[in-house]
């Protein structure tokens, strides 16, 4: 069954370093986005938000993408596959 629009997904938000990160997730939280981490070392805010927000958060500037967070797994030592 798809996701509804008004159903809340997990985000990662890249940022385009143009604006500290602090002030890019202020401006997140008012455009949708309920702000989780904020790894401005990494340059990448993570967060919860509807699939029609998306639009919205990318248009916020300092912005660089918005795309879907995923699971990461690196598996049991000795793994022949990571991810």
């Amino acid at each position: 069954m798809p996701k509804s629009k008004t159903n809340k997904q997990q985000w990662v938000v890249t940022l385009s370093g143009g604006r500290p990160a602090h002030e890019v997730a202020k401006d997140l939280a008012k455009s949708g986005l309920k702000v989780g981490n904020v790894l401005d070392q990494i340059g990448s805010i993570t967060g919860s938000a509807s699939a029609a927000a998306v639009q919205k958060l990318r248009a916020v500037p300092g912005v660089a993408d918005v795309s879907p967070d995923h699971a990461i797994d690196i598996g049991p030592p000795g793994a022949p596959v990571t991810w």
